[in-house]
């Protein structure tokens, strides 16, 4: 009977196949059949094939062999909750959300409903009824009833600046920054509705989404230049964004206290009101000039080209050249900035205007409170003709931009620095409107809106938090994909034989980095269901 056996030599470990039999004297013999050399040549996939195959030879069944059949129940992501509850609980929002938990005396876990929220948000956005049936999706995350989902929108509303507060305390600690810098701007978040309400957060206003007759609220948010959030303010949706400055203004130094900082805002913000507020509070400011408002003495100056003597390149990964001059008014420098680039842009919006007012024209019922946009005069009764003055003298503005600053121990250009980063409060805007999906809102409730936009909030405080501690760590990603990373990170399952094992899928580079980023270890490859508290 053939049988495998094992030679230990000196130089290692053999495998022979050998034989036994009996000599013609009867005394038992054995012979070697085959010799297969090192042990450590195989690995242990091949000899389990050979071995397979050898039982399959003989006549065996390899179910057999292999014992009980192992089937799929289930498939779960765990990469969202283990890596944003990990971000959560740095920012304290946890012990904020315990706190209200027992002092509401709730019979629930606020944080595991929130939580629940949040991965759903930064992972497909969707309604709260939708997250409801989505939750059997995510592994470590307990049933949630759908009216938790809704009433703990009441709560983020009445704690919101609690949250705000402890996420600007705490994120800024990880990363041992300096505030010296901090950027305002305003959006707007419209709803899929037109039906207003008296003294309703809910108004008709200017949108910026362009979604002419519904409603709206206003939202102002001020970040840092590593557009770390620092707060925001929820106003009216007919609510005048210059109006908001003043507000956020005061929350910065009641609210925050915080002191010897350069406030940068759009030129929607700059008026008297708002310049003195931001004296009044100890702050220096680079704003937007509004160019065609200054006297006339001013204006020539920075429309006269040949002043334009000095050269600038912004430090971001699209340089944007300028040239610029400055002109001393009022207790402030003001900058005007030329860019060719600018100039064509300015051209090409004019001539397209100028292509609509033709086409105005031939409908005067249209151009009451359009003329003026489309380089038009109202001549006599209701005939328009195009205005050649007004024209001739936009052009003279084309390619020009005009700043401001009274920001005391920086140069012109670190002020023209910290301006051209005001685009990373656009991004922001973006990430809220786009990839986390913050509006249309259906929410009808002053309560439900500010808690649904403090949601949103966090989703995006988390979400920065991430890609700057990516970043840190050398491994910078977009947004996207970090969410198609994540979405990757499952486990499948598998019943065998009545025992209950969850697989891990497959591990891959990005997923490591955004574990070793939030200081997290990866799931086992296999262990049993009844263990995943000790995970997860």
């Amino acid at each position: 009977m053939p049988s495998i056996i094992i030679d230990k030599k000196p130089s290692g470990e053999y495998i022979r196949i050998v034989e036994s039999y009996r000599d013609e004297l009867g005394k038992p013999r054995s012979r070697t059949l085959f010799s297969l050399g090192r042990v450590d040549s195989f690995s242990p996939e091949s000899l389990k094939r050979m071995g397979q195959r050898l039982y399959q030879l003989g006549g065996g069944d390899l179910k057999d062999l292999l014992g009980e059949q192992v089937k799929e129940e289930g498939r779960f992501n765990y990469g969202f909750v283990l890596v944003y509850r990990k971000i959560l609980c740095h920012f304290g929002i946890d012990r904020i959300l315990e706190r209200i938990t027992k002092k509401k005396k709730l019979t629930y876990s606020l944080v595991d409903v929130v939580l629940l929220l949040l991965v759903e948000r930064l992972n497909d956005p969707c309604s709260k009824r939708s997250s409801f049936f989505h939750q059997n999706e995510y592994l470590g995350l307990p049933a949630v009833p759908l009216q938790h989902l809704y009433r703990c929108l009441d709560y983020l509303a009445d704690h919101n600046k609690l949250i705000q507060q402890s996420i600007y305390q705490t994120g800024r600690n990880l990363f041992n920054q300096h505030l010296d810098v901090v950027f305002y701007d305003v959006t707007t978040f419209y709803f899929d509705s037109e039906q207003e309400e008296e003294d309703a957060l809910r108004q008709k206003g200017f949108g910026k989404d362009g979604k002419v007759g519904k409603t709206q609220v206003v939202f102002g948010m001020l970040i840092d230049k590593y557009k770390q959030p620092i707060g925001y303010q929820l106003y009216k949706g007919d609510q005048w964004e210059g109006k908001t400055y003043e507000d956020m203004v005061e929350r910065l130094k009641k609210e925050y206290l915080i002191d010897d900082i350069i406030l940068v805002a759009d030129r929607g913000m700059i008026n008297k009101v708002n310049l003195e507020a931001t004296l009044e509070k100890g702050y220096e400011f680079i704003m937007g000039e509004r160019l065609k408002t200054l006297p006339k003495s001013v204006k020539e100056k920075l429309l006269n080209l040949e002043d334009y003597r000095h050269n600038w390149t912004s430090s971001s990964s699209d340089p944007i050249k300028v040239s610029y001059t400055v002109v001393e008014y009022q207790d402030r420098k003001i900058i005007g900035t030329f860019s060719q680039k600018r100039k064509e842009k300015d051209q090409k919006e004019r001539e397209d205007k100028l292509i609509k007012a033709d086409k105005l024209l031939k409908n005067p019922s249209q151009l009451k409170k359009k003329a003026s946009h489309y380089y038009l005069k109202n001549t006599e009764g209701e005939k328009y003709e195009v205005g050649d003055e007004k024209i001739k003298n936009n052009e003279k503005y084309d390619g020009i931009l005009a700043i401001a600053y009274n920001a005391k121990g920086i140069t012109h250009e670190q002020a023209l620095d910290h301006y051209h980063h005001l685009y990373q409060i656009e991004h922001s805007f973006r990430t809220f409107k786009s990839y986390l999906e913050t509006r249309p809102m259906f929410h009808w409730t002053n309560k439900r809106i500010e808690g649904h936009i403090c949601l949103c909030y966090m989703a995006y405080s988390l979400l920065n938090n991430l890609q700057l501690r990516l970043a840190k760590n050398g491994s910078k990603h977009s947004e996207q994909t970090i969410r198609d990373h994540l979405s990757k990170m499952q486990v499948s399952l598998v019943n065998q034989g009545g025992n209950l094992f969850y697989l891990r899928s497959r591990k891959t580079e990005i997923s490591q980095q955004l574990l070793q980023a939030v200081s997290e270890k990866d799931l086992p490859d296999l262990f049993p269901k009844d263990q995943v508290t000790k995970y997860l």
